[in-house]
Formats: structure tokens, sequence, C-alpha cells
């Protein structure tokens, strides 16, 4: 009894956004019950501009006042947190006013964020280590000291591993959240650079860039229950973001230094397509079959058949400065997806827990 007023919803929307200008070419279906979520743009500036993922609408315009290399969004939405990477700053806004709330100072180079599935830490990769804020106090709690130079992270679902791509010396490693320690590494080569894991925990996807002409670019696939590497697929010279889709059947990869973006079943670990679409990064959101790829100065939108859903054109800055300056989005943020059930297995086979780091 639902689909008719679903459908009526859809086309009245539809029929807004191309009111507003907006490009939009087919209709979509969400696969949860929950409304369209809202995207979280980042541009290299440290910029940010919240999205209404339905009209294209900029919902918040932010400032960060740094180059940005992270982002990462809380669960309730409430919260975004931005990585000024080069000045070693995390800087909190909120996410309805696009008020600057505070800003963390390290003192050392940043890369990129990760939130756990629980919200009760904020994991950021730095020089040799990853640092532990705790969100609701906005402070350091931890420091895991890690090989290398970590760049992307990703935590499992069960709120109790955190992955650290570990890009000197071709690892990934494999943290306790509870302790905060790293108990181990898988090995996958070359220089891996982002993380993205299944929606159900059992693949996590590596991307990993070109190191020297014998050691292609790759996209490679870890199994979470063994921690094996079970697949790899070359993708010349890498390594972008990753995206998975809500039924973990498909596997995005944006190539910015190749100017396309990858898709690749996840099944077989074979190349789908390339679109030749030039995105710095990807997104998707839990439970959304869209994908979401950060364009510049727009914002692109693809269904599942990889098909142009719509564009959304970002924002010159709004704000209080002399020379406006022209969105240039890099990246794209959703808030992570529902935690697992407490009791949960890991793969090494304890139980869950709320561990405090």
């Amino acid at each position: 009894m639902a689909k008719p007023r679903l459908v009526a919803a859809v086309l009245a929307l539809s029929a807004a956004i191309a009111a507003m200008g907006v490009q939009q070419h087919h209709n979509v279906t969400m696969t949860s019950s929950t409304a369209a979520p809202r995207a979280y743009v980042v541009g290299k500036t440290g910029l940010l501009q919240v999205v209404d993922t339905m009209t294209g609408t900029v919902l918040t315009n932010a400032d960060t006042a740094g180059r940005a290399t992270g982002v990462a969004v809380s669960p309730d939405a409430r919260r975004v947190y931005v990585v000024n990477g080069w000045t070693g700053v995390i800087t909190a806004v909120d996410a309805n006013t696009g008020a600057v709330l505070d800003k963390l100072y390290t003192q050392v180079q940043l890369s990129q964020a990760a939130m756990r599935p629980d919200g009760k830490r904020l994991y950021v990769s730095a020089g040799g280590s990853v640092a532990v804020v705790d969100p609701e106090t906005f402070r350091l709690v931890a420091a895991v000291k890690v090989p290398g130079q970590p760049q992307g992270l990703a935590v499992h679902p069960n709120n109790q591993v955190l992955y650290v791509a570990n890009s000197q010396d071709g690892t990934v490693g494999l943290v306790d959240t509870a302790t905060a320690f790293q108990s181990s590494t898988v090995q996958v080569g070359g220089m891996p650079q982002h993380l993205a894991i299944s929606p159900d925990g059992k693949r996590l996807y590596v991307s990993s860039m070109r190191l020297g002409e014998k050691t292609p670019g790759t996209l490679s696939v870890i199994d979470t229950t063994t921690n094996q590497v079970v697949g790899t697929v070359s993708v010349g010279r890498g390594a972008g973001s990753v995206a998975v889709t809500p039924d973990g059947a498909t596997v995005y990869l944006a190539l910015p230094k190749e100017s396309s973006v990858a898709v690749i079943d996840a099944a077989t670990m074979t190349l789908r397509e390339r679109l030749p679409i030039n995105a710095p990064g990807v997104a998707i959101a839990p439970g959304d079959p869209r994908v979401f790829l950060a364009t510049g100065t727009t914002t692109t939108v693809l269904d599942s058949s990889n098909a142009v859903l719509a564009t959304y054109r970002m924002k010159a800055s709004e704000l209080e400065e002399k020379r406006p300056r022209q969105f240039d989005a890099a990246m794209i943020a959703f808030p992570p997806g529902q935690p697992t059930a407490t009791g949960s297995r890991t793969s090494s086979g304890s139980r869950s827990s709320t561990g405090s780091s």
C-alpha cells in the first residue's frame, strides 16, 4: 500500500529538482527505510558544504581554514570532522549551522580519518601513528604506534578492529580498538592509500598506488575472517578512494591520476568498466544504491547502472572574505553504518567490546 505514496513522493521530488535547474535523469529507490542522507562534501582548501542528496541544495557552508586531507561524520550526523592535514589540525563543525565548534592542534602532519560506528572514537592517521580522539570531549586520548606512513583508515562494523593502510611497508595493520595496539599486519604490496569495508564487515578493500614499473596500482581484498588477501586486480597507477555498494556486489575506485573511476565486480575481483569521470573522491551512503563522486565544482551522482542520475553544482564560497574561492570538491563523507549487535565475533574469535581506545 505504501508503494503509490513512494512513487508519488519521488515524482514530486523529481519535479522540484527540475524546477531548481539541477540535472536529473533517473529515479532512485532507497534500499533502507531511512530518508535520503545528506552528503558532506569537502573541497581541497578546507571548504565544507552539506548537500541535500535528493534536491542538490547546499544546506550549510563552512570554512575550516586549512587544506583538507580527510573527513569523517558522527553517526548522528550532527558533527563533521575535517582533517586539515598540512597544518596538523582537526576541525569540528556543526553540520546544521556550519559553525566551527573547535579545533584540535596536534603539531604533526595528519592524513585521513575514520569514525567508529558507535561514535565513541574518531581515528586520524599521522606520521608513524594513529591519533585516537574522543569526539565527546574532542581531546586526544591515545596514539597507536604503527609502522611506515599510515594513510587510509576503516573500522569494522563491530567496532573492535581498526584497519590502517601502512603505505611505506605495503601492509594493512589490524588495531585492537580496546587496547589501541596493532596486533598484526596483512601484506598487500604497493603503497596502500585508501580503505573501505563491506557493509557486512567480511571484506576489506585496499587501494594501493603503483610502486615502480614492476608493481602496478592495485585494488586488493582481504577476507576479514581469515585476514588473508583473497583477490587483487590491477588498476594502472592507482590509488584513489574506495566505496562499496550496500549489497556488497560492486566496488567503485576513484583513479584521479587517470581521470577515471573503476567499477569492479566484488565476487570475481574483475574490472567491469572504467567510467571517464575525473573524480578525486567516491562515496556511498549506508543503504543507498547511489554512488557519489566529488567532481570539482560539482558532485556527480550515479545510479546502479552507472548512468548519471544528477549533477549538483557546488556553491562558490559565500563566507566573509575578500576573494571568494571556487569550491573544488575532493572528498565526500557520510555517517557510518549502524554497528553490529553486541556479542558478534571478530576474526580472532573475541566478543564485541566497547573499549575506551
